[in-house]
């Protein structure tokens, strides 16, 4: 599966801390019309579709992500940004820094164990309310190896959904392995359950998209790694 990707980065005189990814977005939100920019259609309702523009917080700096037709719109339009106003906080001129990628994306079924190790660069938000109450009744007292069974399952139904999400129309089985530990998270005025650490697999996915929700403000982002 090819798949256009676009890394736009900005170096701010500020180190930002995580939730501004949140601000990001609604600053472009507010720039710009089109849907993937937001997720919210002109008739007021949310497109349920994996994000195709996300935005994060990467070593304190400002970054956006875009995939497939999300890449196309940052390539037409990072341009036209000459200021970043975050919660207030205005920054003219930012320095901006666009990478171009083509990736292949594939199953890699060539060893017995997952060829490729992701780490969450910011905290997962994985679980559902009804995995919420599962996870906490049943697995959080549990070894780590009984919660990896429940987390690759929750795993393996994001991935799935990214995949989805840019008309990847994945065959082969997802093999998965977690090593993540439990962090509480501060979204939107609440606290949530969130997890850090890393996974296993046997898919080739792009650096720095995000798995779980909220991934479009930034949670569940992830760097990977070859391991074999």
């Amino acid at each position: 599966m090819q798949l256009k990707v676009t890394n736009l980065k900005y170096e701010l005189k500020d180190d930002l801390s995580v939730r501004y990814g949140h601000k990001l977005r609604g600053f472009f939100a507010n720039r710009f019309e089109n849907v993937l920019f937001h997720q919210h259609k002109k008739d007021g309702s949310l497109r349920y579709q994996y994000p195709l523009i996300q935005y994060k917080i990467v070593k304190n700096n400002p970054f956006i992500i875009g995939l497939g037709n999300g890449a196309e719109l940052i390539i037409k339009n990072f341009l036209e940004v000459d200021e970043l106003d975050l919660a207030g906080h205005k920054y003219e001129n930012p320095a901006g820094r666009l990478e171009v990628n083509q990736e292949e994306l594939f199953i890699n079924n060539n060893y017995d164990m997952p060829a490729y190790k992701y780490c969450f660069l910011t905290p997962w938000l994985g679980l559902s309310q009804k995995n919420y109450h599962k996870y906490k009744n049943k697995y959080a007292s549990q070894a780590q190896s009984e919660q990896s069974k429940f987390f690759k399952k929750i795993l393996i139904g994001n991935i799935l959904s990214f995949a989805k999400g840019i008309n990847w129309w994945v065959k082969e089985q997802l093999i998965i392995e977690t090593k993540l530990k439990e962090i509480e998270v501060n979204f939107k005025n609440q606290n949530m359950l969130g997890f850090k650490g890393c996974f296993y697999a046997n898919v080739y996915l792009p650096e720095y998209i995000g798995l779980g929700k909220s991934v479009s403000r930034g949670f569940g982002t992830i760097t990977r790694e070859k391991i074999l």
